[in-house]
């Protein structure tokens, strides 16, 4: 089969995915250099071009141009999940190797316990292929798949956590706590416990939009910032500057409430600021997850 006719049946199900029959001047040549770059990652699983184009326009936005679609995407780990969607077992085997593998470790180091991080990871490895809506099939390439299963399994574990100790949200706070140790902490956390949520609360809600997902990415999913900057597209430092930015503003915006709440002195604003950085990641976990 000669080249052009190959990249004739990649465009028609390309577009047939996309549910459009007039193709643009740049696809064959834009569609078929990304499958390339795609297939050529993996040499040792068998090329599917045709339904991989099918797979792709089922995944890339209608609305730009076939470029615009294109890029920042993670073309190899797209065929790969194509690969493993449609039961290559060698593709299987790399997504296992590759990006499964690891996944407990990182869990536990989440604070999962092993025993719900082996379970969830467990469970992952047979849902992300199978059933009627096998998860996989969530994933768009607009980030790393590595990412991606890592955002995917850390909110599984942390669901089964919740159900496994069917914890109120005080037990929670104690558990994930780390100033157990220090007296004076424990005492401001007692003290100003109801003041510290009704402010906290009132502070996420002041959080623009994306200020509270990257919070809730970063904190509650374990996102890194490279796993961020693809994400939105943006250098990892750039992530990394918005994710201290909002914690900053999260931060202030509960010491502001709190003084204002609490008619407090200054001598005392820097034990509240304490107090607030210390819970900081674990009343985002109590409330925006």
């Amino acid at each position: 089969m000669s080249v052009s006719i190959t990249a004739d049946e990649e465009c028609r199900a390309f577009l047939a995915a996309q549910g459009s029959d007039s193709p643009a001047d740049d696809l064959a040549s834009e569609l078929v250099a990304a499958i390339d770059r795609a297939v050529a990652a993996w040499p040792d699983l068998a090329p599917d071009r045709v339904g991989f184009a099918t797979f792709l326009g089922q995944r890339l936005p209608t609305d730009v141009t076939i470029g615009e679609a294109l890029r920042g995407r993670a073309l190899p780990e797209l065929y790969l999940t194509f690969a493993s969607l449609a039961g290559d077992a060698r593709a299987s085997h790399e997504l296992e190797e590759r990006y499964l593998k690891d996944l407990v470790d990182l869990l536990t180091r989440q604070r999962i316990t092993r025993d719900v991080a082996i379970e969830t990871v467990q469970q992952l490895r047979i849902r992300l292929l199978t059933g009627e809506r096998p998860i996989l099939r969530a994933f768009s390439g607009a980030g790393t798949l590595k990412g991606w299963l890592r955002i995917t399994a850390l909110r599984e574990a942390i669901r089964a956590q919740r159900r496994a100790h069917a914890r109120e949200d005080d037990e929670i706070s104690e558990a994930l706590a780390d100033d157990a140790g220090d007296p004076a902490m424990q005492y401001q956390r007692r003290l100003y416990q109801d003041e510290f949520r009704a402010a906290f609360g009132q502070a996420v809600a002041s959080l623009s939009v994306r200020d509270r997902n990257l919070l809730k990415q970063s904190v509650l999913y374990g996102a890194t910032v490279d796993d961020l900057g693809a994400l939105y597209h943006v250098h990892r430092a750039t992530a990394a500057r918005w994710i201290a930015s909002a914690r900053e503003r999260l931060a202030e915006e509960t010491r502001q409430r709190m003084i204002e709440h609490l008619k407090i002195q200054p001598a005392e604003y820097d034990s509240i600021l304490q107090l607030i950085q210390s819970q900081l990641d674990v009343s985002v976990v109590r409330v925006l997850g």
